[in-house]
């Protein structure tokens, strides 16, 4: 009677040892070891492979323009009516220079019919092929454009709104490397032009220097009311400097004058993902959801950003919702599967792995992940048959080693079973938590399960050698000190036990509570 007291509270120790042995040092990051195995956090569902396209530059940017006033204006000799630009913008009277205009009232030629006057020849001056190039461009024929204003920037270099043209131009053609020194003369021209620095700062965002493209984007920010689009570029191109702190700056304040910005919000929440911050990512990702119910992306993006918060029934919903959307995905059924899981919903658990891995046969974490959800659910053999199929396929898993041990082991408990029958599954529990070591050797879990495994079958001088190795790779494992005084005493040796409890009393006196009577 006593014996099978002793034997029925040591089956009770392995759920006992899992529960106990939290993550620690010994495990790898991302796996829970709780309840009845392993169970591995898959990576992140959606990260963003490439950058999101995003607008170099807002729109209002886009226009060509004739002559201005002001600084880059030169002084004028001759006057004529003022008139009003394709881009809505009113020019100032033009100038004409003694070098550029020709005398038209002398201006004549001899036939060999008879005399005839020549028609005056039109001035060609920096204006007029600006103006020429300005029509071309409205009419999105920008290569047509870039010669007139090539020709224009010689005849005068100081002519601002010709240089912004020609830069717009080439930048309009992807010719961003030619279209930056233009661009970047029509700023030290004149240093106000906002919309020149919005086009300086796309090109230089496109040709990747994105230090100089954020000191543009600042210079528009600061010259210009606040603005979404902008805040927004200048919230990438800090982000692709590195500056993810002011990035994140930056982006929130595009979000707070146009709250329905999804781009703006998916970066926010990419960067406080990146960041560790996952609530906040989450709440990001949860407002793009709601502007974008369609977004797949978003939704995986928000459950992964709530599971790592710790929020699990919020990344189910969020993946459930994906795996509607896109019903062949088989990482969001893993992910829906892990996050159930982690709910201790059970069948529903399991139906979204199942399905995760007919959709996917070959995705080892959610077969080990299936493997954890059925022996908490008490399906042992089905465990034991998904594992040992996908043992046969890839031997070197030390996880899928480690839940067969506690599905061989659990399934030698259960009742009606014969002493034949539950010595052969505990000797398979024990092959199996060897391989789990043997593939990882820092895994103190693992020689702790091997030792009670090892004690089950009555081997306690073994026992006791993987308890102490789990010990030395985790001092304060608490579970293998209850294991160790157990498998101690269990040998006849009941002052060891004794002075393990001790060590055990000082570190976890309730559990050592439980230990006292199995070794007194």
């Amino acid at each position: 009677m006593r014996e099978n007291i002793r034997r029925d509270l040591s089956i009770a120790g392995l759920a006992l040892i899992l529960l106990v042995g939290a993550p620690g040092g010994s495990l790898a990051q991302g796996e829970l070891s709780g309840g009845l195995g392993v169970f591995v956090d898959p990576p992140r569902a959606r990260p963003r492979s490439k950058p999101r396209e995003r607008a170099a530059a807002p729109r209002k940017y886009a226009s060509p323009r004739v002559r201005r006033g002001g600084s880059a204006a030169r002084p004028s000799t001759a006057t004529t009516a003022t008139t009003t630009s394709t881009a809505g913008r009113t020019t100032p009277p033009r100038e004409t220079t003694r070098e550029t205009t020709r005398d038209t009232t002398a201006d004549t030629t001899r036939e060999t019919a008879g005399d005839t006057r020549r028609r005056p020849t039109p001035a060609v001056t920096a204006d007029s092929l600006n103006e020429k190039a300005e029509a071309a461009i409205t009419a999105g024929r920008f290569a047509e454009a870039v010669e007139p204003l090539r020709e224009a920037v010689k005849l005068d270099p100081g002519f601002a709104d010709a240089q912004y043209n020609l830069g717009f131009a080439l930048a309009s053609l992807d010719k961003h490397e030619e279209a930056v020194g233009p661009l970047q003369r029509a700023t030290q021209l004149d240093p106000k032009d906002a919309e020149a620095f919005g086009q300086l700062a796309a090109s230089l965002s496109k040709l990747g220097r994105h230090a100089e493209a954020v000191a543009a984007y600042e210079a528009v920010d600061r010259l210009n009311p606040p603005e979404a689009e902008t805040l927004y570029a200048l919230g990438a191109a800090r982000e692709a400097a590195g500056d993810t702190d002011r990035a994140i700056e930056a982006y929130r304040r595009a979000v707070s004058l146009k709250p329905d910005h999804a781009e703006a919000l998916f970066d926010l929440g990419d960067l406080y993902y990146a960041k560790g911050k996952f609530a906040e990512a989450a709440d990001a990702y949860k407002q793009v959801a709601r502007l974008t119910p369609l977004n797949v992306e978003a939704h995986t993006n928000l459950g992964d950003a709530a599971r790592a918060a710790g929020r699990f029934a919020e990344a189910a919903a969020a993946y459930r919702e994906a795996a509607r959307l896109k019903p062949d995905d088989a990482d969001v059924r893993h992910h829906l599967g892990y996050s159930l899981g982690r709910e201790r919903r059970w069948p529903e658990a399991a139906d979204a792995l199942r399905q995760s891995l007919r959709l996917r046969p070959d995705n080892h974490e959610a077969a080990v992940n299936l493997a954890w959800v059925l022996n908490n659910s008490g399906q042992f053999q089905e465990s034991i048959s998904t594992l040992t199929r996908l043992i046969a396929q890839s031997p070197d898993l030390p996880a899928a080693h480690f839940n067969l041990g506690i599905a061989y082991g659990r399934l030698a408990q259960a009742r009606g079973q014969k002493e034949s029958e539950k010595k052969t599954l505990l000797t398979q529990a024990v092959e199996s938590f060897r391989q789990a070591v043997r593939l990882r050797p820092d895994w103190a879990e693992a020689h702790n399960n091997l030792g009670y495994a090892l004690g089950s079958t009555g081997r306690f001088r073994e026992a006791i050698a993987a308890h102490a190795e789990a010990l030395r790779l985790k001092p304060d494992y608490a579970g293998a000190l209850f294991n160790l005084a157990y498998a101690y005493r269990r040998s006849g040796d009941k002052k060891q036990a004794l002075q393990v409890y001790q060590q055990l009393a000082a570190l976890n006196p309730a559990l050592a509570e439980k230990l006292y009577p199995l070794i007194k």
